[in-house]
């Protein structure tokens, strides 16, 4: 009986992965329809405004939301499935395409990046937007479209915080922000928007928040995404993070990129960046309030590099970091643990400076954690001058992640 039954759940599983590889193609096939009907009627159009076409949503049975399903996302643009491996790898890119070998690393690893967020624009008091040097690359945007990557481009406020506040302030203001910034998707072909609004007061949470459920609502109107930089914090007011109230826009984004990095921060003394253990608080915190199928890990690619004086750290990448160690010859020492838990970062001293940073240890470490908290991916700050070996631990683990299909499977089965 015991053999009869192992055969018929043998024959059971088999039926299963057959329905499955059966719906996944025609739900491809239907995609590819879908888009070449659309660039046909853009083709006929009058003018050149891009005709937006909606995601399609797989044929699949909607994930239970217990399971923390990751939703699969079918570009509108490039008609395939993301994410390209089990989990989804997102990269910000300096303002030029071409800073600091960004070009190279994006060219070295597009097949299994599935978004890009170039830093292109700051913000000005009447709501407007501030391009700078490099924005709307149109060049960016077709390179990345034709390797199958999302372009969705950074709005922050880093040397406009009060510009921001005055936007969010204002309820007018506030509504045009959110028009212009849709427009602007819509007139240069991004999948979406990333918002990085830092630093803001927490009073200003609920006009925040509206903000975001509004541009949110625009944006998936016209089947674009809307993916959010947040400060790190383990407690809903904790840290900076106190004006971005979690429940309410973890519910209408479709990424939470956390910032779980600069622990240890520039403008205070030398220590990790983002050691493991406080990593692993934040998004133990950030699953209680927020679907873990929207919540990416930020991970730091560069290193600070403290004097012994009050003067600030200075941001290093990594192949500055490894410049240095050649040339002075220094021993880098890891520290796996501390009194607060495991650590997983790298740390040497030169000429009376310190210099802490991650390797490819650090990211493995992380990238467990994201695999054993069920998350969604990880967003890498930045693109550029990073660790190859980075790549290769992301490959290893993550090419091989089984967590897409066997979410689909799920979905099959009794209690899932």
């Amino acid at each position: 009986m015991r053999r009869l039954l192992f055969r018929l759940s043998l024959v059971a599983a088999l039926l299963i992965w057959a329905a499955l590889l059966v719906d996944m193609v025609q739900m491809e096939l239907a995609h590819r329809r879908m888009v070449a009907a659309a660039r046909a009627e853009e083709q006929r159009a009058p003018t050149a405004t891009p005709i937006p076409v909606p995601t399609l949503t797989p044929a699949l049975p909607e994930p239970v939301v217990q399971s923390s399903a990751l939703r699969v996302n079918l570009s509108s643009t490039v008609g395939t499935i993301h994410p390209k491996t089990g989990r989804y790898v997102a990269a910000w890119l300096p303002t030029s395409f071409d800073a600091e070998d960004a070009r190279a690393s994006f060219e070295a690893n597009k097949d299994i990046l599935d978004e890009l967020s170039p830093f292109w624009y700051g913000v000005n008091f009447n709501g407007t937007l501030a391009p700078e040097a490099g924005a709307r690359d149109q060049e960016l945007v077709r390179i990345a479209h034709e390797s199958n990557v999302l372009v969705l481009p950074t709005v922050h406020n880093v040397g406009t915080l009060e510009a921001s506040a005055v936007v969010l302030e204002d309820p007018e203001i506030r509504a045009r922000h959110i028009r212009i910034i849709v427009d602007e998707v819509l007139k240069y072909g991004y999948d979406g928007i990333d918002i990085d609004y830092e630093s803001l007061s927490p009073d200003m949470r609920d006009e925040f928040s509206d903000f975001i459920v509004k541009l949110a609502e625009e944006l998936h109107s016209h089947g674009k995404l809307l993916s959010i930089a947040v400060h790190a914090k383990s407690s809903d007011w904790g840290g900076l993070g106190g004006f971005q109230d979690w429940k309410v826009i973890g519910e209408v984004v479709d990424r939470l990129r956390i910032m779980t990095y600069d622990y240890h921060w520039r403008g205070g003394g030398p220590g990790p960046i983002a050691p493991l253990y406080w990593v692993e608080e934040v998004m133990t915190y950030a699953r209680s309030v927020v679907d873990p199928a929207k919540i990416i890990v930020g991970i730091p690619f560069y290193g600070y590099n403290w004097g012994s004086g009050k003067d600030n750290a200075v941001a290093m990448t990594w192949t500055a970091i490894e410049n240095l160690i050649q040339r002075y010859g220094v021993s880098v020492n890891l520290r796996e643990r501390d009194e607060r838990g495991s650590v997983q970062e790298s740390w040497f001293v030169y000429n009376g400076r310190t210099v802490w940073f991650s390797n490819h240890r650090s990211l493995e470490a992380k990238l467990d954690l994201v695999q054993r908290l069920d998350l969604a991916g990880i967003a890498i700050w930045r693109l550029g001058n990073e660790d190859p070996k980075n790549w290769e631990v992301i490959r290893r683990k993550l090419v091989h992640d089984p967590v897409t299909i066997q979410r689909q499977i799920n979905t099959y089965l009794p209690e899932h």
